[in-house]
């Protein structure tokens, strides 16, 4: 519910912070004020330059920041793309206009303000007040001191000072957001018919011809991506068990008998108790009479051992027992030392004199004994030969990772070594491509997507390391990449395959699905466009097959696709019920909108609270990047033919 709020909102403010209030990789303010460099320049601003290597350090700081704050799931094929490469590119150079539209205008932050800005920040508070050891904490862990800090900070205040003051003069008319309101919180009742592409497949058929004109025209849609296949070596538990010796029968029972204790079922008794207390103020005459009852609650209590329950509920004095039999549980030797002789004194099941502790008698009631037993090393041989099998590879796993990140350090020119040197399994794996794992189908054979080890290929971080220039373009091993702290796998580029459109031949099933899914699609969308219209002519009445009503609005989307909700959202309303009706990935849909009203309170104050404030900061945003690029001219920014080359990953 409400995904509109959540996504939207969530895209302006990202938008916001990155243009009106520019974001930085911080790797010193010094670093953003000397783009000055002899190496190839991508973009300039009057007199300085944005360099190639200034991009791919700032891009890199930048990448390893957004990987360290998603931890593993983040997957750097996804995020260094060509779009955000020139989407990071233009704001370097905004930055450094906004800079020297700064230094231009004299803007400039006070001491005060830096001071107050860093004590307001959260990150640097503790129980909601600023702490300077926390502030301290921040400093020592990025490595910066507190002058380059403020000085970052100071830059920052100096920036916003440039747009900040446009941004907030903005405003948005008030009729513009009372439509847009009604526009957003308006609901439609509707119900929906739709025509799958699946039911029409049995009557679709294509010829080779048909196949032919499609894969001529469309065979860049099924080009298999460059990928690599893959020499890996892992060591976890099951690799350190194969280094293992072979455990002599002496060993075994040696540590069977070094360790009887595990394999020994200790005896435990179901006991109950009666508890008679002895006042702290008690003589002994008193105490002889206590002792007295005691003894008489007793001799009832082995005279009848059924009545063991009854007497604890009209004697104990222990409250917590007296009303659950005077249960104490099932009670191994020190479970409760002090009763242990009176509990274990019993040969079999019955019930014990008053025995004295501290300043009550106790009357043990034993309902059942389980036996304790030692199992015979004959019954268990294998478990135990398990146990010794798994200390031994522990600590194989141990000496054998120290060798692992030696070696590898030590020679990346292959895989061989490690191999014969550790005795470890060296496993290869075709189809790694950089953001996916290709089928059996794609690569022949051996594909790790079908693989027992596909789950380490899975994680985009190793699947960064394979890509990453050492050990795709240098032909070098990985390091160690550690999957878990019991689990390390080293790397290697065996083969790259360079990306290929597969002959018609090896995919003519496929493309004759694809046709027939295509036929199949257009045959539901002539059904449904014709039934629309006798519905839009004619009136439901003429016919059946729509679902259950459901209320939608633009803010309650209930997982409609985009274009079916602006389609619904766009129907006209003047004569109820109308209907439309829009394409959909499985076929074609018919909405019947039925009622519409005009939102209700809660939609309309979720709109003033969370999308207005958005609406609004993206018109200012709007406005913003406006200003920016009117700076831009006057700055006489230039970007270089080679920027295209870096953006694209040349």
């Amino acid at each position: 519910m409400f995904e509109f709020i959540r996504k939207h909102q969530r895209i302006v403010l990202a938008m916001l912070i990155i243009l009106v209030v520019p974001s930085f990789v911080f790797f010193g303010v010094a670093d953003y004020q000397s783009f000055v460099s002899n190496d190839v320049k991508l973009a300039a601003i009057r007199d300085t330059n944005i360099t190639q290597e200034q991009f791919n350090q700032s891009w890199r700081a930048r990448l390893d920041q957004m990987r360290m704050e998603s931890g593993a799931n983040f997957d750097v094929s996804k995020v260094d793309t060509p779009a955000n490469r020139q989407a990071w590119l233009n704001q370097l150079i905004d930055t450094q206009v906004l800079q020297q539209e700064m230094i231009d205008g004299h803007f400039n932050a006070t001491d005060n303000m830096v001071r107050n800005a860093i004590g307001s920040n959260p990150q640097f508070h503790e129980n909601g007040v600023y702490s300077p050891q926390k502030y301290n904490e921040f400093l020592a862990a990025n490595g910066i001191k507190d002058i380059e800090y403020e000085a970052y900070v100071r830059q920052n205040l100096a920036f916003a000072h440039v747009l900040e003051p446009i941004a907030q003069s903005v405003s948005v008319p008030g009729k513009t957001l009372e439509l847009l309101q009604l526009a957003m919180v308006q609901e439609r009742t509707v119900s929906l018919k739709e025509f799958e592409a699946s039911t029409f497949l049995q009557d679709v058929t294509v010829t080779d011809e048909d196949i032919k004109q499609w894969y001529e025209k469309n065979s860049k849609t099924l080009e298999v991506p460059r990928y690599v296949d893959v020499q890996y070596i892992i060591l976890n538990q099951d690799a350190a068990l194969k280094s293992v010796p072979e455990v002599s029968e002496a060993d075994i029972e040696s540590y069977y008998k070094s360790n009887i204790g595990k394999y020994t079922k200790q005896e435990r008794r179901e006991v109950n108790h009666i508890q008679v207390m002895i006042p702290a103020s008690a003589d002994a005459a008193a105490e002889a009479e206590i002792l007295k009852k005691a003894q008489d609650v007793a001799a009832q209590a082995k005279a009848d051992p059924a009545k063991f329950s009854a007497l604890a509920k009209q004697y104990s004095d222990d409250v917590g027992t007296k009303n659950l039999d005077g249960s104490l549980g099932l009670l191994a030797k020190g479970d409760i030392p002090v009763l242990d002789e009176a509990i274990f004194s019993l040969t079999q099941p019955g019930v014990t004199d008053p025995v004295k502790v501290g300043n009550s008698y106790h009357i043990i009631q034993v309902v059942k004994i389980d036996e304790g037993a030692v199992q015979p090393l004959s019954a268990i041989k294998n478990d135990v030969l398990e146990e010794i099998r798994l200390q031994l590879a522990s600590e194989k796993f141990a000496e054998l990772a120290t060798g692992l990140t030696q070696q590898v350090n030590d020679d990346r020119s292959s895989l061989q070594g490690v191999v014969d040197s550790l005795q470890l399994e060296l496993k290869t794996v075709n189809g790694v491509a950089r953001d996916q794992l290709l089928t059996d189908k794609q690569v022949s054979d051996n594909a790790a997507s079908a693989s027992a080890d596909a789950k380490y290929f899975e994680s985009p971080r190793v699947r960064e390391v394979l890509f990453s220039d050492e050990v795709l373009k240098q032909k070098l091993n990985s390091g160690v990449i550690e999957i878990s702290p019991s689990e390390l796998l080293v790397v290697r580029v065996a083969q790259e395959v360079p990306a290929t459109i597969p002959a018609l031949d090896t995919v003519k099933t496929e493309v004759e699905a694809i046709l027939k899914n295509e036929k199949a699609l257009e045959q539901a969308k002539l059904a449904g466009e014709e039934e629309l219209k006798m519905l839009q002519e004619n009136g439901v009445a003429t016919s059946t097959g729509f679902g259950p009503e459901t209320v939608i609005s633009r803010m309650m989307s209930n997982q409609l696709p985009q274009t079916m909700l602006n389609t619904i959202m766009a129907a006209p309303t003047d004569k109820l019920p109308s209907f439309v009706g829009t394409t959909t990935p499985n076929g074609y849909v018919i909405a019947q909108v039925e009622k519409v009203s005009e939102g209700n309170p809660e939609m309309k104050m979720l709109f003033t609270q969370f999308l207005q404030p958005g609406l609004e900061s993206g018109v200012a945003l709007e406005v913003a990047k406006g200003v920016t690029n009117v700076l831009r001219a006057n700055h006489e920014v230039q970007v270089f033919p080679d920027a295209e080359k870096v953006i694209v990953g040349e």
